[in-house]
């Protein structure tokens, strides 16, 4: 604006310059927001897999128990579900 004194442009060319960094600064910030957001939904996605696969295991070696107990509890112990202890076993 041509109202305004020189100093007066000055301070409004430091504000809009603040304005564009603050901007700048917040997609940033947004952006790794987004970034965290993802790798803890990602870890989750993980911790339910592990949760399913030693599921999958568990119920892998009570049917094997059931069949033959000696080797159900054979495969507990190799896939690390049981432990060699007579108070596991």
């Amino acid at each position: 604006p041509s109202d305004l004194t020189a100093e007066e442009r000055q301070e409004l060319e430091n504000i809009r310059r603040r304005k564009q960094e603050l901007l700048a600064d917040i997609q940033r910030l947004k952006e790794e927001i987004a970034e965290v957001a993802n790798e803890i939904e990602n870890l989750g996605s993980t911790e339910e897999r592990k949760n399913m696969q030693r599921n999958k295991q568990v119920a892998m070696g009570r049917k094997k128990f059931n069949m033959d107990p000696k080797k159900g509890i054979q495969f507990l112990i190799e896939n690390d579900l049981l432990k060699d202890t007579c108070e596991d076993i």
